[in-house]
C-alpha cells in the first residue's frame, strides 16, 4: 500500500456522488447563484434593508445570546466527531464521525476559497448603514457566511444519518445563519450562500460514503 501511489487515486466516485444526488446538488447551485446575484449584486437594497432591520431590532445587551448561538453553531462539529469517533462503539458512528470530519474539511476550504474570490464585504464595514460589528470582529470578506456554512452542513448530515435529531440541529443552523446577521457581521445573502454551501458540501460527502465500503 502507498499513500502518494497513482493507483490508489479514485475520482470516478467525485463524479458519481455528484450524479447519485445531482437534484439537490442542482437546487444548491442555483441557490448559491441567486443569493450571490439575486440579492448580493442586484438586489443590494432588500439585503441591506432586511439586514438593517434584524439587527437593530435585537438590542446590545442580548448580543452575548446571538453570540454563543452563532459560536456552538460553528463549532459544534469538533466534540460530535469526538463523540461518534473515540467515545461510541458502533460502525454507523465511526461513519458518521468520518463523514463528519471530510464534509467540515471540504466546507472550510471551499468557503474561504469563495470568500477570497468574491472578496465582498460585511454589514459593519459599509459606514453608510450604521452597523457596529457586535462580539468578534473578523477580517476576511463577508460571502458566503462561514458560521452558517458549517452548521448547515452538520444539519445536513445529522439530516441524513439521525432521523431523530434532525429538528434541533436544523433550528440550530437557522439560528446560527440568522445569528450572524442580527451581530451585523453578515448580509441574508452571505447566511443564504453559505447555507446552500453547507447542504452541497455534506450532501457531495455524504455520496462518497455511499460509495465506498467500510472495508
Amino acid at each position: 500500500m502507498s499513500l502518494m501511489g497513482r493507483a490508489g487515486v479514485d475520482l470516478r466516485s467525485w463524479l458519481k456522488s455528484l450524479q447519485a444526488s445531482y437534484r439537490i446538488i442542482l437546487i444548491c447551485i442555483f441557490g448559491f447563484i441567486l443569493a450571490l446575484l439575486g440579492l448580493r449584486l442586484l438586489g443590494t437594497y432588500a439585503d441591506t434593508y432586511v439586514a438593517t432591520a434584524l439587527y437593530r431590532s435585537i438590542p446590545s445587551d442580548l448580543a452575548p445570546v446571538f453570540y454563543w448561538v452563532a459560536t456552538a453553531g460553528d463549532l459544534i462539529w469538533i466534540p460530535l466527531v469526538f463523540w461518534l469517533y473515540v467515545l461510541r462503539k458502533d460502525n454507523h458512528e465511526w461513519t458518521s464521525s468520518l463523514v463528519l470530519a471530510v464534509a467540515m474539511v471540504t466546507a472550510m476550504v471551499l468557503t474561504d476559497l469563495l470568500k477570497t474570490a468574491f472578496n465582498l464585504p460585511r454589514p459593519f464595514q459599509l459606514p453608510a448603514l450604521g452597523i457596529v460589528a457586535r462580539g468578534e470582529i473578523p477580517t476576511n470578506p463577508g460571502f458566503p457566511s462561514g458560521h452558517t456554512t458549517n452548521a448547515f452542513t452538520v444539519a445536513t448530515v445529522i439530516w441524513s444519518r439521525y432521523a431523530t435529531w434532525r429538528a434541533p440541529f436544523v433550528a440550530l443552523a437557522i439560528s446560527t445563519g440568522v445569528s450572524m446577521i442580527i451581530l451585523g457581521l453578515h448580509f441574508p445573502s452571505d447566511v443564504i450562500g453559505g447555507a446552500f454551501l453547507g447542504v452541497f458540501c455534506s450532501t457531495f460527502v455524504l455520496g462518497l460514503a455511499k460509495l465506498r465500503p467500510s472495508k
